[in-house]
C-alpha cells in the first residue's frame, strides 16, 4: 500500500513545481526576446507599444502612431512565429484566417505556417512513447515502427507502425516538451495581453485569448481527441443523418495523453485529386456538405478541414476526416442565432443580417447600433452588386467580423472557428471543382437544420 504524503511533504512538492515553473516561464520569455530581436520583428512589434530586451517580451503601452504592418513584417513575423514553436505556430494560423486583424498583407504571409513542419529525430520519439507507455508494453503491442515520419505539425508528429496482431495503425505522438512549452507561453502571453486589453477594451482581447488558451490546451491531450472520434461517430449514427463519412477507428489500450495509435484512413488524400476530374467534383460536393451538416444540424465540427486532413474513398462516396484534435461546439441556440446570419446573408437581406450578427455578438455599452446597422447596409449592398456567384465567402467573412470589432461588438471564438471552418472547406472544394457553390450547396443544408431546430420533438428533447 502507498502511504500518504505528509502536509509540509506534499508543500515541499508543489513549491518546487512552481518554483521549476517560474524558471520555465522566466527563461522562455528571455528565449522569445532572442528570437524576435534575430528575426527582425522588434521595430515593427515596437510600433505596437512592445519592447524587446534582456527582460523578455513586455508591453509598455500604446504606441504614439502606428504603421500600417506591411508584407515584409509579415515574412518576418511568420519565421519568427515558426522558430518559436508550437503555442506561437497555432497563434500565427488563427491570424492568417484574420485579415481583419493583422491586414491583408500579413495574413497572406503568415499563411505558411500551415506547411510542414521540420520533423524530431526518432530517437525523441521513442523516448516519448518508451514514457507513455512503458518498455514491456512498447514490445508487446507493436511488432514495427517506422522511424521516418509521414508528416510532421507543430505538436506532434506522425509514424506509421504495426501492432502485434499485424494490424496497420497511425501513430500520432507529440513531440518532447511540447506540453511544457505550450504552458509557458500561455502564461507569458496573459502578462502581455492583460494591460491591452485594459487600454483596448472594444477589441475584447481578454476574450480572445480564453478562447485560444482553452483551445490550445485541448490539442496537447490527445485523449480529448479520442474523445472527439467517438462523439463524431455518435453523431453520425443519427437516423437523419445525410452524409456519408468515415472516421478513424482507434486503440485506447496503446493511446494516452501524448500517444494516439488510429487505423490508417482509406481512400485517396484529397490534395492528391486531379481538379475538374468527375471524382474530384463528387468529393468537393461530400466534403463541403458534410462540413456544413457538422456546424448547423450536429453543432459539433471539425475546426481544421483542410486538404492534408481529408480522403475521398471513392468505390463508397464516402469522406474520410483525421486530425481530430481541433474541433468546434455549438449549442441549439448558438445554432439558430448563425443560421438567422446565413439566411439573411442568403436572402441579401440588410436589416435581417444587421440584427442577427448584434445578437450574435457581445456588445459593449458604448456600442452605436445605428452606426453598426450602417455599415452592415453598405456591406450587403456590395454584395449585391456583385451577385450570388461572384461573392467571395472569405471576403465577405472579414468584413463582417472587421464591422463588429470597429464597433465593439466581439465575436465568440466558437463562431470564428466555425467561419473558419467554412472558409477553409470552401477553399478546398473550389481547388476540387472551380464551379461549385457554398451558397448552393449551403442553402438545404440550412434549411433543413431550421426545420429541425423548430421540430416539437427536438425541442421537447432539449428541454428534458
Amino acid at each position: 500500500m502507498v502511504k500518504p504524503l505528509k502536509p509540509e511533504t506534499k508543500l515541499m512538492s508543489e513549491m518546487a513545481k512552481q518554483v521549476e515553473s517560474l524558471a520555465t516561464v522566466t527563461f522562455r520569455s528571455q528565449q522569445i526576446s532572442w528570437v524576435i530581436s534575430t528575426h527582425g520583428v522588434a521595430k515593427g512589434l515596437a510600433n505596437l507599444g512592445f519592447c524587446v530586451g534582456k527582460q523578455g517580451l513586455k508591453w509598455v503601452g500604446a504606441p504614439v502612431r502606428v504603421e500600417p504592418l506591411n508584407r515584409t513584417f509579415g515574412r518576418n513575423l511568420s519565421r519568427t512565429l515558426m522558430k518559436l514553436g508550437p503555442t506561437f505556430i497555432k497563434l500565427g494560423q488563427i491570424l492568417a484566417t484574420r485579415p481583419d486583424l493583422v491586414g491583408e498583407p500579413v495574413a497572406e504571409e503568415l499563411k505558411v505556417l500551415f506547411d510542414r513542419v521540420t520533423p524530431v529525430d526518432f530517437r525523441s520519439i521513442r523516448k516519448i512513447l518508451k514514457q507513455e507507455l512503458g518498455r514491456r508494453k512498447l514490445r508487446k503491442h507493436f511488432k514495427f515502427i517506422d522511424p521516418n515520419p509521414m508528416a510532421s505539425a507543430s505538436i506532434s508528429q506522425t509514424h506509421r507502425a504495426v501492432l502485434g496482431s499485424g494490424a496497420p495503425v497511425i501513430l500520432k505522438v507529440q513531440k518532447p516538451g511540447v506540453a511544457r512549452t505550450v504552458r509557458a507561453d500561455l502564461k507569458i502571453l496573459a502578462g502581455l495581453l492583460k494591460p491591452m486589453n485594459a487600454l483596448y477594451p472594444k477589441y475584447q482581447i481578454w476574450k480572445m485569448y480564453e478562447d485560444f488558451r482553452e483551445a490550445t490546451l485541448s490539442e496537447i491531450d490527445y485523449r480529448r481527441e479520442a474523445e472527439n472520434i467517438d462523439r463524431f461517430l455518435k453523431n453520425y449514427r443519427k437516423l437523419f443523418s445525410a452524409s456519408d463519412v468515415s472516421f478513424p477507428k482507434y486503440y485506447p489500450e496503446v493511446s494516452t495523453e501524448r500517444v494516439l495509435a488510429m487505423e490508417p484512413m482509406r481512400g485517396q488524400k484529397i490534395s492528391e485529386l486531379r481538379k475538374g476530374s468527375t471524382v474530384a467534383r463528387k468529393a468537393a460536393a461530400k466534403g463541403l456538405e458534410a462540413v456544413l451538416e457538422q456546424i448547423f444540424e450536429h453543432g459539433f465540427f471539425h475546426a481544421d478541414p483542410h486538404s492534408g486532413n481529408l480522403f475521398f474513398i471513392e468505390e463508397e462516396g464516402r469522406m474520410g476526416f483525421i486530425d481530430l484534435g481541433l474541433v468546434g461546439q455549438l449549442q441549439p441556440e448558438d445554432k439558430k442565432k448563425f443560421l438567422h446570419v446565413v439566411m439573411a446573408v442568403l436572402k441579401r437581406d440588410r436589416l435581417r443580417l444587421a440584427k442577427a450578427l448584434y445578437r450574435l455578438g457581445d456588445s459593449a455599452p458604448n456600442t452605436d447600433y445605428l452606426k453598426f446597422e450602417g455599415e452592415v447596409q453598405a456591406l450587403i449592398d456590395d454584395a449585391k452588386k456583385q451577385g450570388v456567384d461572384n461573392l467571395k465567402l472569405e471576403e465577405m467573412m472579414n468584413r463582417l467580423l472587421g464591422i463588429a470589432r470597429n464597433n465593439s461588438i466581439h465575436v465568440p471564438n466558437r463562431y470564428v472557428m466555425m467561419l473558419r471552418s467554412c472558409l477553409i472547406i470552401e477553399g478546398v472544394a473550389k481547388s476540387l471543382d472551380p464551379n461549385i457553390s457554398m451558397f448552393s450547396v449551403a442553402t438545404p443544408v440550412v434549411a433543413r437544420s431550421l426545420m429541425n431546430s423548430y421540430n416539437p420533438i427536438q425541442m421537447i428533447r432539449r428541454f428534458i
